[in-house]
C-alpha cells in the first residue's frame, strides 16, 4: 500500500484533518518516531546476551499503540524467547506449536 492508496479512503473532513497535520509538522513527527522504532538501540540479544547484527531476527508484539520489540542473534535464542518468556510453549496448544514452526521454516 502507498500514500496515494490511504489518501484516496479518506473522507472529506479527514483529509482536511490530515493536511492540517501536515502543514503543523505532526505528520513528520510521527514519521520520525516511527522510523527511530526500527532502529536496533540495545545492540544484544535478550536471551544470551551476544551483540546483533542489523540482519539479526527482530520480533515486534503487541497493541498497536504499544509496540515491544526485541532482536535476537539466532532461531534458538527466538525460539527460547518464546517458549519461556511469553509463554507460548508452555501452554502447548497447536496454534503456538505451529506458529513456531512457521518462523523455523522461514528462516
Amino acid at each position: 500500500m502507498n500514500y496515494s492508496d490511504v489518501l484516496d479512503k479518506l473522507e472529506e473532513s479527514e483529509l482536511e484533518l490530515f493536511e492540517r497535520d501536515l502543514k503543523e509538522g505532526y505528520v513528520q513527527k510521527y514519521i520520525d518516531r516511527k522510523k527511530e522504532f526500527f532502529k536496533i538501540k540495545d545492540k544484544t540479544c535478550p536471551v544470551c546476551g551476544n551483540t546483533v547484527n542489523e540482519d539479526c531476527l527482530v520480533l515486534i508484539w503487541g497493541e498497536p499503540s504499544i509496540r515491544k520489540k526485541a532482536h535476537f542473534c539466532g532461531i534458538d535464542c527466538l525460539e527460547y524467547f518464546l517458549q519461556k518468556k511469553i509463554n507460548i510453549g508452555s501452554k502447548t496448544d497447536q496454534k503456538s506449536k505451529d506458529a513456531i514452526k512457521r518462523i523455523k521454516n522461514n528462516i
